[in-house]
């Protein structure tokens, strides 16, 4: 399964968040990448989940993620992955950041990152994980979502997806970002063909829809 996902509409681009503590480093400003959004509406960081589809091959799914820190921001921004992958937590930074993990309002994990430590989490629940810097670094966030499905990617910096491996059948793709919110559409899949599906968010003056 292959295809884009877009928006639509009058959009404008969120400013750059501002920066209150260790400015001697990070600067006054850092990039905002709630909604990264290029030619022709390309929509980046929307994760693409399909769940029930069948592999057609039978490795493991599990991934090992990095989540870092560099110049004042969490990296990558968005990710996805199995639940029972192991998430790789660093800072490249010269000063102290911590990530806290939380799945709702429930806490996964708090940890502290100087410099000098790295330390390995194992992500055991599904659902939307949101990360955050608790020493004052408010305007740092990621997400990772963890699903128990084997079939999903990340759409890149031209909206585009491509997911390969899918055994023939009906299934129910699901797109999620963090600003636009959640789509699903069934679709059926055959053997041997690739199958095209673009997703649109369409904004209006009561936002996404």
């Amino acid at each position: 399964i292959a295809g884009k996902v877009r928006l639509e509409g009058h959009f404008k681009k969120p400013p750059p968040l501002k920066i209150f503590k260790n400015r001697d480093f990070c600067g006054s400003e850092v990039p905002n990448k709630s909604l990264l959004v290029g030619p022709d509406g390309a929509v980046q960081n929307a994760v693409i989940v399909i769940p029930g589809a069948r592999r057609e091959r039978t490795e493991s799914p599990l991934k090992a993620l990095v989540l870092d820190n560099k110049n004042c921001a969490f990296v990558p921004h968005v990710q996805v992955a199995p639940v029972g992958s192991e998430l790789l937590l660093l800072n490249n930074d010269p000063i102290l950041h911590d990530v806290h993990a939380r799945l709702g309002s429930e806490t996964l994990f708090n940890v502290g990152l100087p410099t000098w430590r790295q330390v390995k989490k194992r992500l055991t629940r599904t659902g939307i994980v949101t990360m955050e810097c608790d020493v004052l670094h408010t305007w740092m966030s990621a997400y990772i979502v963890v699903t128990s499905n084997p079939h999903f990617t990340v759409t890149d910096e031209k909206g585009e997806f491509a997911i390969d491996g899918i055994a023939a059948g009906t299934y129910e793709i699901e797109v999620w970002h963090e600003k636009l919110g959640s789509q699903s559409r069934r679709v059926t899949v055959t053997a041997g063909s690739t199958l095209r599906v673009d997703f649109i968010y369409r904004l209006t003056t009561n936002g996404p829809n």
